[in-house]
């Protein structure tokens, strides 16, 4: 018998349609593509500095990216918000 596979909430479509990153992290591209620095992100979803941080690593890990530009042109092609 074939393991069953577990149904594709809307979340993990997502995640796998954008290169495997949480929501959070796909807000955090879009505002890195719109030009927003770590600590203006932070301002903006009222957390830490250090948590951005944490986020743009795991994006550049996950994405397999070294540069916010690089985040930003993902982002563009993957149709994520990018104007302020």
């Amino acid at each position: 018998m074939l393991p069953q596979k577990r149904p594709l909430t809307p979340g993990r479509v997502a995640r796998e349609a954008f290169g495997g990153l949480t929501a959070r992290e796909r807000e955090v591209a879009a505002l890195i593509a719109q030009g927003k620095i770590n600590r203006e992100i932070a301002e903006m979803l009222v957390v830490s500095e250090r948590t951005i941080e944490s986020h743009v690593s795991s994006i550049m890990f996950k994405l397999g990216v070294h540069s916010r530009r690089q985040i930003r042109a993902w982002a563009v092609e993957k149709g994520l918000p990018t104007q302020l």
